[in-house]
């Protein structure tokens, strides 16, 4: 079966008359609201180790062009460090597309390790002035190391590679180098203190997270990095009376952030303290706004939702050839994985 263009599901009128100029707007605003949602998408599919949604919307995203190719590349290296960092060691791409899925598809399916992403948040808002991550303990000492990382990031890496490291601890370090100028402020930091992390102590071993439940909420994707998201928290903080930043946070604490498994992360569970105290929100008392407001914000968005699901449903049945053989790539890929990574540091 010949591969059906995604724009077929989202308009009417196709591509033929891309030549009125009103109507080339409109399709690039409609296809940039695309790109977010299936981007968010990917992200929390990863997170909750749903698989098969995974290959299903990295084929639909390879299927819109260079551009998402390029993306899908740069992010994969920025998923791996924020969600699971350990597996930093195994970010050993080639050309082929499927060799970044294979990345992802490894994460998705095991437990997550968010220490740097604790730590890289922390150290961020401290560069930008925010005195209060601070928590006068012996670890405010790695909080101003990655915030000074931040604000001289060749000295940084110099320091890095000072460092006496093991084989593994090594090769995170190069990959987190070859990706340390990728994303954005806030992506680059967590990426410095995956490298710090890695300089500095033990790389957890990671295992196999728990399977994916076959229903996966759609509704997540809107969250407020997503036009409709944004729209839908603001009306509900508005019409429930409640803070809008608490209702961001806790609409990503437990449900944007959910996993299939974690292993502990002390810095992950500082950054979670410090957000809560930031917007002056008890943590045992987030799941009392929380409970009440999802009703409203799963039913604000259960248009979105279906659509969403419909969409990715049809377009998975007008491209099934596709998605399979992107499918069999990514598990050969992964079956000969070692073999791969030791030709490719010979290589380099």
């Amino acid at each position: 079966m010949k591969p059906v263009p995604l724009v077929r599901w989202l308009r009417s009128d196709q591509t033929e008359q891309v030549d009125n100029p009103q109507l080339a707007i409109a399709m690039t605003i409609s296809r940039s609201k695309t790109e977010k949602r299936h981007r968010s998408l990917l992200q929390k599919a990863v997170r909750r180790g749903n698989v098969d949604l995974v290959l299903t919307a990295s084929a639909l995203l390879e299927s819109l062009g260079s551009k998402d190719r390029n993306w899908y590349r740069i992010r994969t290296g920025i998923i791996t460090f924020e969600e699971c960092w350990p597996l930093g060691t195994e970010l050993i791409f080639n050309k082929k597309f499927h060799s970044k899925v294979a990345a992802l598809i490894r994460i998705a399916r095991s437990v997550k390790a968010r220490d740097a992403t604790g730590l890289g948040y922390l150290a961020y808002a401290y560069s930008q002035g925010d005195t209060s991550v601070l928590d006068d303990t012996a670890d405010d000492k790695a909080v101003r190391l990655v915030a000074n990382a931040i604000q001289r990031p060749d000295d940084f890496w110099q320091w890095i590679a000072w460092q006496k490291t093991s084989t593994r601890q090594k090769i995170l370090i190069d990959n987190a180098i070859r990706f340390k100028k990728t994303g954005l402020p806030h992506d680059k930091a967590v990426i410095q203190a995956a490298a710090y992390l890695a300089a500095t102590g033990d790389l957890p071993q990671i295992k196999e997270g728990q399977p994916s439940g076959s229903k996966f909420p759609y509704w997540v994707a809107f969250d407020h990095h997503t036009i409709e998201g944004r729209r839908a928290l603001r009306d509900i903080a508005r019409d429930l009376h409640i803070s809008l930043p608490q209702l961001e946070w806790t609409f990503f604490y437990f449900e944007g952030a959910l996993t299939n498994g974690e292993i502990p992360s002390k810095w992950w569970d500082r950054y979670c303290h410090w957000h809560f105290q930031k917007i002056d929100l008890p943590a045992d008392e987030a799941h009392l706004l929380w409970k009440p407001a999802k009703v409203q914000v799963v039913e604000a968005l259960a248009q979105e939702s279906r659509q969403l699901q419909n969409e990715l449903y049809r377009w998975k049945l007008s491209n099934q050839e596709r998605v399979e053989s992107l499918k069999r790539q990514v598990q050969l890929y992964i079956d000969h994985v070692d073999e791969i990574q030791r030709d490719q540091r010979d290589l380099f």
